[in-house]
């Protein structure tokens, strides 16, 4: 009688291993359909702008979004967004809108309640409103920013626009309120469904209908979204089919990949033992802005650091205060020497006086080419190339 326990233990194993069998079939049989017909093909991510704001999603926005714009369909794209959108009962005439990316509403104040940038503004010029867009792919939120662009267009609708439709920072809204002042949407749904009606509207213009598609593909890509409806649709039958089993793996897939996580820091910290560098590793997926810490004893004032910029994404590698820089003040003789260095992104800052980017696809371990890479240790080769790389660059400066 005391053997009865394990049977169901052993049968709902079974049922797992048979669940993922078929998982990893289906997962099969789509590649290559994809194979067969280019589905993976992108040209956002082959220029590796996939995650860019400005550049990437905020351009190919507005773009759509300008009368004026080189897709020649006049107000279309804009009308659909505003009907889509806005949600202030503001009279908006399509026809007399300006659309700008990176629009400066002028110095951020010291109370920063006025002033900044605004990602994308739509201005109809003729009823003399405006559509403010926030544009957030991976970036956190500034203090007081919703708050600034409500000061600098009280009556204007503030889209609040992110991958997943989350809610902005209690420092970013200040006193505003979600629905009255600004409105979140997500490129999830809300951006999706837009671009699904502007893609209609371009059927029989196969340049500007397949720009559109790339894009589409893109944001199902960072919203980890099947690209193929019928993978989707087949993929959903057979979980649903094998609901228990579903939620037992995914309830532990984080406890795996933490697993994983803990061995490859294992490895990352041993390869930089052994070529002179203290190593800590805190990489921790559930926190923002983990990472990967490098040094050695006579670094007075900066480390390499490899840090996530949105949780478990939006990877980047460069030289950062080892300490808050509003506290210590690094030397400027010596941040200045850092930031003159080569491959230094325009934006570096008070944390980091030289950064530059983690490529695809070792920089968003939301993705399974992620763990792939870390699995067959493509991981550790691409991140003690870069680590190397800013020892030789910095080798002499004072650090």
């Amino acid at each position: 009688m005391y053997l009865v326990e394990p049977y169901p233990f052993k049968m709902e194993t079974n049922q797992i291993q048979n669940l993922l069998d078929q998982v990893n079939a289906l997962s099969d049989r789509y590649k290559k359909i994809d194979e067969l017909t280019g589905e993976n093909f992108n040209v956002f991510r082959i220029l590796k702008i996939e995650s860019s704001e400005v550049k990437m999603h905020s351009a190919f926005i507005a773009e759509l979004l300008k009368p004026d714009g080189s897709h020649g369909q006049k107000n279309t794209f804009l009308k659909l967004f505003v009907n889509s959108f806005c949600f202030k009962g503001n009279l908006i005439d399509t026809e007399f809108c300006r659309v700008k990316v990176e629009e400066n509403i002028g110095k951020i104040s010291e109370d920063k309640t006025q002033g900044g940038r605004i990602d994308i503004v739509v201005t109809d010029t003729r009823n003399d409103h405006k559509i403010i867009i926030e544009n957030k792919i991976y970036a956190g939120d500034q203090d007081y920013q919703l708050t600034r662009y409500h000061n600098y267009s009280e009556n204007a609708d503030i889209i609040y626009l992110t991958l997943d439709g989350k809610m902005p920072s209690e420092a970013s809204k200040g006193k505003m309120e979600d629905g009255r002042h600004y409105k979140c949407y997500s490129y999830k749904d809300h951006i999706l469904n837009w671009l699904e009606l502007c893609r209609k509207e371009v059927a029989v213009y196969p340049v500007v209908r397949e720009a559109i598609t790339h894009y589409i593909n893109l944001i199902k890509y960072l919203t980890n979204q099947t690209l193929n409806q019928n993978m989707e649709n087949e993929l959903s039958d057979l979980l649903k089919s094998n609901l228990e089993a579903s939620f037992i793996i995914a309830d532990n897939l984080d406890k795996a990949c933490e697993k994983v996580s803990n061995s490859f820091g294992e490895t990352i910290e041993n390869s930089c033992a052994n070529i002179g560098l203290n190593c800590s590793y805190g990489v921790a997926l559930e926190k923002n802005y983990s990472g990967i810490w490098i040094c050695r004893p006579e670094w007075k004032y900066l480390n390499i650091g490899i840090q996530f910029q949105s949780y478990d994404k939006d990877l980047i590698y460069g030289i950062i205060a080892k300490e808050n820089p509003n506290e210590v003040i690094v030397p400027i003789t010596v941040k200045d020497k850092i930031k003159a260095l080569p491959n230094n992104l325009t934006k570096n800052n008070v944390w980091w006086a030289w950064y530059n980017r983690i490529e695809e696809p070792y920089n968003n371990w939301g993705k399974f080419q992620a763990w792939q890479a870390i699995l067959d240790g493509r991981m550790k080769n691409y991140l003690m190339d870069r680590i190397e790389y800013l020892v030789k660059i910095t080798k002499g400066l004072e650090l």
